[in-house]
């Protein structure tokens, strides 16, 4: 894969993730119930599936202020062995 695709699609989720942001951010009840639901379902993702998404300070943030998004995005960079490994 070219690094042209990874730059790319990597702008394209930084961009989604700044949309959500904002839209959150106009409702901050609706941010603080996405980053709870997220952090219980990365919990339970890694003690019913056994994900291995290691639980230390910089995923509870990315989870935490990403919520749902933030959490897909952990574990697809885990499944592809580019962070979190």
């Amino acid at each position: 894969m070219s690094t042209k695709y990874i730059e790319v699609g990597t702008i394209i989720v930084a961009l989604i993730i700044l949309w959500l942001l904002l839209v959150f951010i106009q409702n901050p009840i609706a941010l603080i119930i996405n980053s709870i639901i997220a952090i219980v379902i990365m919990f339970l993702l890694n003690a019913i599936f056994g994900l291995g998404i290691p639980i230390n300070i910089i995923t509870i943030l990315i989870v935490a202020i990403g919520g749902i998004v933030g959490l897909l995005l952990i574990i697809i960079l885990r499944l592809m062995k580019i962070a979190f490994v």
